[in-house]
């Protein structure tokens, strides 16, 4: 019997060891993790100088059938830069084989810094139809590169717009090329600052666009975007700018442009500046419901506008064009109120926004005639959007169409507008941008616009 009973006990022991074992999974096998090789290579910069060039020749020529071009390149010529120069010795016939194919009436000029000793030095080739002699300078320059260092950039740019003279009518293009940050020989407190701040008036004064084959800095991307330039990177190890520029401040390096009162108040100044006569402001305000947490702070900023208007003494009047249109590319509703109306009004009607879509070009387009401005005084219109421009081919309408009328009316146009793409390398919206720049005025990103998501036939830039 108790021979049984154990028989029977290590049976019961075997089976339960046997259902163990078999409710143990096998050990699993490793997944492979394929790397793609590309993955890595997606941030990284494409930088080619000569594409840069002929991407600055188009803008310099797209608004024109023939137009003028002048082109100044600033060159950082030191022993870091003897690669670079070389590189942009050889590619300057890439910049003008774009310009010929538009027009003819081209010239160039060249002014070269660096650091010899410790003491800044200056180069300057004023204008020259023949671009060989910019060749023969770039080569001349890099003879002496190797005992120099990199120069005060700011400077330069400083020298060059005081000292060259600039053509009626003509956007002139200052080109830096650098690998080294930009700096200045000024010792006052917040130097860069301030001489920046004098690089972007003078731009303005001359109508100059400063764009950068450099590093990623932030006071190159600040000038650029202050003054409707564009950063190039000179080498695949530079940042993107994007980001950088919108976290700095969205388009101007004040840490008040973060805040709608705070651009407000910089477009106000600004106006000042300017030595206007009389003066009707008109907003040009989107009506849509995107537009409704704007409200308050565009309150607060009008408050602050008028406020550098009283301080100057400056003889203002304000007046709006609200614009909004129902979901879905429906009829534009637009209502001009013509000046003057008192600053609680006008801010009465920036609290009152409806739901929908907007189309700016309609409202500049349909509304901005209807203002019938006196000639006595000078009309500025101020672009108040969250959102991209949206298309509006169906009535014509075009970016070209929208900027003429404002020419028209003798406007100076602001913009505090939208973004259309963050992965750009012009992430404003395209027509807000050049409305700004071809009428002397300002262009700001709105504090608080996000990107939207783009599909076929999403926001049309360039229309």
């Amino acid at each position: 019997m108790k021979s049984w009973i154990c028989c029977l006990c290590a049976m019961c022991v075997l089976v339960g060891t046997l259902q163990a074992t078999a409710q143990v999974r096998p050990p699993r096998r490793k997944h492979r993790i394929l790397v793609d090789p590309s993955a890595k290579k997606q941030d990284t910069l494409k930088a080619d100088i000569g594409e840069s060039l002929k991407d600055i020749a188009k803008r310099a020529t797209q608004h024109a059938e023939n137009p003028k071009v002048d082109v100044v390149f600033l060159v950082d010529v030191s022993k870091r830069m003897l690669a670079p120069v070389a590189t942009l010795e050889k590619r300057l016939i890439d910049m003008l084989t774009v310009i010929e194919t538009k027009t003819m009436d081209y010239r160039f000029a060249f002014i070269s810094f660096q650091s010899v000793r410790g003491e800044p030095r200056y180069i300057f080739h004023q204008w020259s139809f023949d671009y060989i002699s910019i060749e023969n300078a770039l080569r001349e320059t890099r003879v002496e590169a190797d005992n120099a260092e990199s120069g005060y950039g700011l400077d330069a740019v400083v020298k060059g717009l005081n000292e060259l003279d600039f053509r009626e009518s003509v956007t002139t293009q200052f080109v830096v090329i650098t690998n080294s940050r930009m700096r200045t020989a000024w010792t006052e407190a917040d130097a860069k600052s301030r001489i920046s701040e004098q690089i972007v008036n003078l731009c303005r004064k001359n109508s100059v666009q400063l764009s950068f084959i450099g590093t990623s800095e932030k006071i190159q991307a600040e000038l650029t975007d202050q003054t409707g330039g564009k950063w190039y990177p000179i080498d695949s190890n530079q940042q993107r700018m994007d980001g950088q520029r919108i976290r700095s401040g969205d388009i101007v390096a004040d840490k008040a442009l973060l805040r709608v009162d705070g651009v407000f108040k910089r477009i106000a100044e600004n106006l000042v500046q300017s030595e206007p006569g009389k003066v009707d402001i008109v907003f040009v305000f989107d009506y849509s419901l995107s537009m409704q947490t704007k409200a308050d702070p565009a309150c607060e900023g009008l408050d602050r506008m008028v406020v550098v208007f009283r301080e100057a003494g400056l003889d203002y009047q304000f007046g709006i064009i609200r614009f909004w249109a129902a979901i879905g590319g429906g009829e534009s509703t637009i209502v001009v109120t013509k000046p003057s109306l008192e600053p609680e009004q006008v801010k009465t009607m920036f609290r009152l926004p409806k739901s929908g879509d907007e189309h700016l070009l309609d409202a500049v387009i349909e509304g901005v005639p209807k203002l019938r401005t006196p000639p006595d005084r000078d009309l500025v219109l101020i672009i108040v959007t969250d959102e991209p421009t949206s298309r509006r081919a169906e009535k014509g309408y075009t970016a070209g169409k929208a900027i003429s009328v404002c020419r028209g009316a003798r406007a100076r146009v602001y913009v505090i507008g939208g973004v259309t793409s963050m992965r750009t390398g012009s992430f404003g919206d395209g027509f807000q941008r050049q409305v700004a720049q071809l009428t002397k005025g300002e262009h700001y990103i709105m504090p608080g616009a996000t990107a939207p998501v783009t599909t076929t036939g999403g926001p049309d830039q360039r229309r």
